[in-house]
């Protein structure tokens, strides 16, 4: 194998610095009987698919890009499905959708790649239309066996495709690479957003509000410096008309909210520059843990005394932490069980950790910050939203434990036997 001693092209966190053994951009049957002695013992194959993925390059450790070589996108006219390449970021998939007047449930940036919706997938549209993985109505890739494999929803049948199926909705890069998988989508409707900054006690007032909300209206926050929030709300039906006329009314009162109309979800940008943070900034690297939990109810306040403590020991400015709200659809499974397996939650808050690029020593008070930040909101959200693979972070395997529950070891037998070898990420 050839050794290019290059770095991985990537906005996001360690791949920049990591020297990779090779750069790889093709897949076949054949790859794995190739690349299977190559790759040392020990060292499992690291898979870049979109944008974000802090992990998806280590020194002298194999890379597969999926970026140049599976980035198409193929939309289904007849019944307004969505092919796309494991290499495919959810921007383009969002403007390729906004062609058709139609939409899916991305997250809040337009970076990450399909990773976004095999870990699960949660969006501002999630109350209304579920988790992204929800959503998957097909997949091909290859197992790590390197066996290839192509299914489609409504032809599941027998047990071994009914474990393939539900091991790709929620642990899909421990045992496979996915490269191509077709979604279903939503016509786009008008959104209305009410936005802007609030202080610490009127988050709080907000949080217990919306945890009455309706399917179709959620809310975002980010706690920095200052706290901003995105109250998103689809206009559907008649009666979202009435409901929103309704939140209308009731969200006057914050005075320094804006409401802004628009097109679809699709033109709706999150992370304002007002709040100058550095989010995936080429100067700058980053970690995120995301969290879950159940709703607050009244322990709101003491939630948000936990936010202040935090937020005033953050290192540096570009730190900071944020939620997105689920519940509603994303409470309940579709036709196969998956290995997202905490439905009940209805609040997912991340940690983001960020530190100057090279700068070894604001890493590791970047990343201390983030586990202790973590360790004080465990009593409000106990459980993981495994969004990035940490496999590279001494809380790898707590994250996996806190993760998959008492479906950690069905999926350790699933991946013994897809993934013999190990080659891709372990549990």
């Amino acid at each position: 194998m050839i050794q290019n001693k290059k770095k991985l092209q990537i906005l996001n966190s360690n791949s920049n610095d990591a020297i990779v053994r090779d750069v790889v951009y093709e897949i076949d049957q054949n790859f794995f009987n190739k690349y299977r002695n190559e790759i040392p013992t020990g060292k499992h194959l690291c898979i870049c698919s979109g944008g974000t993925t802090s992990g998806c390059a280590k020194d002298n450790y194999i890379t597969l890009d999926l970026r140049k070589n599976f980035n198409k996108i193929n939309f289904i006219l007849k019944d307004n499905t969505i092919k796309i390449g494991g290499g495919v970021l959810m921007g383009d998939l969002i403007n390729k959708l906004d062609k058709s007047n139609r939409t899916f449930p991305i997250g809040l940036s337009t970076l990450p790649g399909i990773g976004y919706v095999l870990t699960g997938g949660i969006s501002p549209l999630s109350r209304r239309y579920g988790l992204a993985i929800d959503n998957i109505i097909s997949a091909k890739g290859f197992l790590g066996n390197g066996e290839y494999f192509s299914l489609k929803l409504d032809e599941i049948s027998d047990d071994n495709e009914v474990n393939i199926w539900k091991g790709i909705k929620g642990a899909a890069p421990f045992f496979s690479i996915i490269t191509e998988i077709g979604l279903k989508t939503f016509k786009s409707s008008p959104m209305v957003v009410f936005e802007g900054f609030v202080n610490s006690n009127e988050l709080s007032e907000l949080i217990e509000e919306a945890e009455e909300f309706p399917e179709n209206m959620s809310l975002q926050w980010i706690f920095s410096d200052k706290i901003y929030i995105y109250i998103v709300s689809e206009i559907k039906t008649s009666e979202d008309i009435k409901l929103s006329q309704k939140y209308k009314t009731y969200l006057n009162k914050y005075s320094s909210l804006k409401i802004k109309n628009y097109k679809s979800f699709n033109h709706i940008r999150f992370f304002p520059q007002e709040l100058d943070l550095f989010e995936l900034n080429n100067n700058y690297h980053s970690e995120v843990i995301s969290l879950l939990g159940k709703d607050l109810k009244r322990n709101s306040k003491d939630f948000l005394k936990k936010l202040i403590e935090i937020n005033s020991t953050k290192p540096n400015k570009s730190c900071y932490v944020a939620a997105q709200q689920l519940g509603c659809k994303s409470n309940h499974e579709n036709m196969f069980p998956s290995y997202f397996i905490h439905r009940e939650c209805s609040w997912k808050p991340w940690i983001y950790a960020s530190w100057e690029k090279n700068n070894y020593k604001e890493r590791q008070i970047a990343l201390n910050w983030m586990n202790k930040s973590w360790e004080n909101l465990k009593v409000f959200f106990p459980y993981i939203h495994l969004a990035q693979l940490h496999n590279h972070l001494p809380s790898h395997k707590k994250e996996i434990s806190l993760a998959f529950g008492n479906k950690l070891k069905n999926l350790k037998l699933l991946k013994n036997f897809y993934d013999p070898s190990c080659i891709l990420p372990p549990l």
